[in-house]
């Protein structure tokens, strides 16, 4: 998907036009309020003379002359401006007329006994508004560039606090490749624009590791399947011809079978996603569980276990990964070492498992498909280990040192 529209730049110009629009109709707003303001201090005063005139000619029965200087008395509408009478007749109820030398008259209405007249106010020199609005159109210009400027330093603003996290976490998505989790160089604040950052990540890794998880079950199985399947459909061409069987095919029957019944096992515990959900467990407790319940240990004669765990060490992991991991240890050593002597230990966090061996075993023992050159096993159990330690975090080391295999994980 291509970003076509920057939200940053949207959110700048949709704050500074909302700024522009409100400032220009409050700015409009003031000028209205001024003219009203003004247009209604003269009808005020305009109304105040007239009613003086009233009281006046019903005390004394006489007509006085205005007051204030730029008011005048008219008997009737003739006596003022033809295009005052045109704009009279077309709104009977206006007070206010324009002149022609760009003035403004006030006219009202008098009750004098049984006869009307019309006190005019000529208002031009005093109309402030008319006067004033071209010198303070700078100072509104002025004011109204400050407005936007502050609009558009509080874009930025929210721009960098809203918009930036999201711009680097669309990048991280974007940078990211396909064999890496996906991961943020920067820590979000706890907000949403932090909680929707930790979703994603954590969806995505999850998404991840769903596909690694295929991709190495896809891999695992069709390597280490490959031969037990081949001496199975061996063994069944056999059958079907009816060819009497041995004792050696029986053998490798079996041993196909179980070779692809612990393999299935391992390899669907590790592509499931709930070998990930984990709970705080007894190392000791798990460790004894996985000794007294192994076939193959129990059925050795004069096997010795030196176990020296602390009862109260718990570690954090998947209950069945676990098990799988001692099982496979537990497993290496019954088929592999000189003499079934094995020593169990936990100093501090480092869990080791040790027992003698004849031959020194390859350097690269942890990795797939290696073993040694006298062992009849498939080459995977060491490396499904690490690969569960992986999954945990936990540091796993091999060392040989006269004649004894030690394997030490390190939990994390």
């Amino acid at each position: 998907m291509v970003i076509k529209e920057s939200i940053e730049s949207r959110i700048r110009w949709l704050i500074i036009s909302f700024t522009v629009v409100v400032s220009v109709f409050f700015i409009g707003l003031l000028v209205v309020y001024a003219w009203v303001i003004e247009d209604n201090i003269f009808n005020r005063i305009v109304s105040e003379e007239a009613r003086y005139i009233e009281q006046q000619f019903d005390e004394t029965g006489e007509r006085v002359t205005p007051r204030i200087p730029f008011m005048s008395l008219h008997r009737d509408w003739k006596e003022l401006p033809e295009h005052v009478q045109v704009l009279r007749q077309q709104s009977p109820e206006r007070i206010e007329f324009p002149l022609n030398d760009g003035g403004t008259i006030h006219i009202r209405e008098v009750q004098l006994g049984n006869t009307s007249q019309l006190l005019s106010a000529n208002v031009s020199s005093y109309e402030i508004s008319k006067v004033y609005l071209p010198k303070l159109i700078p100072w509104i210009l002025f004011v109204l560039i400050v407005v936007v400027l502050c609009a558009y330093v509080l874009a930025r603003y929210l721009g960098r606090i809203v918009v930036s996290p999201l711009q680097q976490i669309t990048t991280a998505v974007i940078r990211n490749e396909d064999s890496k989790p996906l991961t943020f160089e920067h820590t979000f604040t706890e907000n949403e624009i932090g909680y929707l950052a930790q979703t994603i990540s954590s969806s995505f890794n999850r998404l991840h590791g769903a596909l690694q998880r295929e991709s190495d079950f896809s891999r695992d199985i069709s390597h280490e399947l490959r031969t037990p399947v081949a001496i199975v459909k061996m063994v069944t061409g056999r059958i079907r011809a009816n060819e009497p069987l041995n004792a050696d095919a029986i053998n490798k029957v079996k041993s196909a079978v179980k070779e692809i019944e612990d393999t299935v096992g391992v390899l669907l515990a590790l592509s499931r996603e709930e070998s990930v959900q984990k709970e705080p467990l007894s190392l000791l407790q798990e460790v004894e569980h996985c000794i007294i319940n192994h076939f193959g240990l129990s059925r050795v004669e004069g096997a010795q276990l030196d176990i020296d765990i602390p009862s109260s060490y718990r570690v954090v992991c998947n209950k069945n990964l676990l098990h799988m991991m001692l099982n496979n240890l537990i497993n290496n050593v019954v088929n592999h070492a000189s003499v079934v002597v094995l020593n169990i230990t936990l100093t501090g966090h480092r869990f080791t498992f040790s027992n003698p061996v004849d031959a020194t075993p390859p350097d690269d023992v942890l990795s797939p498909n290696v073993k040694a050159s006298h062992s009849g096993g498939l080459g995977q159990g060491l490396h499904l280990v690490k690969r569960i330690c992986e999954r945990y975090g936990w540091k796993v080391t091999v060392t040989t040192a006269d004649t004894e295999f030690v394997l030490s994980v390190t939990f994390s």
